[in-house]
């Protein structure tokens, strides 16, 4: 007895044709065969990406349509916001560094342009450096750390949140700077961080590794500014307004 059309795509691995071959319309052979093999690539496509945000790691997924690019966001001479939108730091291995008070929309544009990179096939890795500070010291005490840099190696973009909320302790400055460095002109970093460098000392507690850190983190980096008032807390003062009214 013959096997169905189904379970042969199912034995080629072609999953999704084995689903929904039936609903691919018909007008004569090489635009049928074309047209399955296209919905199957284009599925495929669409499988890798959605793999892709989700080991990135994002705390929550936030998109460009999404975001309110405001006027109190100060963009260097050296890019602009298209060449950003298009995604040229990551082609020509630059950083991003957004500095600004809290709530200023810097973790919102790093999420949205990180996970634009996803959608555009670029390997992108999401962490607070509180997180990727504790995940370091983690497998560095484990005797895990080589394969989690090796990992870290094989992506394109990390995302590195709020730097200076949490000093860190000397084993995990020391670790973060190491990832930093192997970065350093080989991918892309988005960093972001509510203190200006003259900060930094107080979170890393090294006058020499933090300049060596934000000397390696500069060259080739693009600063945005963020100023102007938390758009988290204007947001809640217009939804407490619209409730008392």
């Amino acid at each position: 007895m013959s096997e169905s059309i189904g379970t042969l795509f199912t034995k080629l691995k072609l999953a999704t044709l084995a689903r929904d071959w039936e609903s691919i319309e018909f007008t004569d052979k090489t635009q049928y065969l074309r047209d399955l093999l296209e919905y199957e690539l284009s599925s495929r496509e669409a499988n890798r990406i959605t793999r892709m945000v989700k080991t990135a790691n994002f705390q929550v997924v936030k998109t460009l349509d999404d975001f309110d690019w405001h006027k109190q966001i100060q963009l260097p001479d050296s890019i602009t916001k298209a060449e950003i939108l298009r995604g040229k730091y990551i082609k020509n291995k630059e950083n991003l560094i957004f500095l600004g008070s809290v709530g200023t929309g810097k973790t919102h544009l790093a999420t949205a342009l990180s996970v634009d990179a996803c959608n555009n096939g670029t390997k992108t890795k999401f962490f607070t450096a509180a997180s990727l500070a504790n995940t370091l010291v983690e497998r560095n005490q484990k005797g895990t750390l080589g394969s989690f840099m090796e990992n870290l190696r094989k992506t394109q973009l990390i995302v590195i949140d709020e730097i200076g909320f949490i000093p860190l302790h000397k084993e995990a400055a020391e670790l973060l700077f190491q990832v930093i460095s192997e970065c350093y002109e080989r991918k892309s970093l988005i960093i972001t961080s509510n203190l200006e460098f003259s900060g930094w000392n107080a979170v890393f507690g090294d006058n020499r590794l933090t300049a060596a850190l934000i000397d390696r983190l500069v060259h080739h980096s693009h600063i945005l500014i963020f100023s102007g008032e938390s758009r988290r807390l204007q947001s809640a003062m217009r939804t407490s307004k619209m409730k008392v009214s």
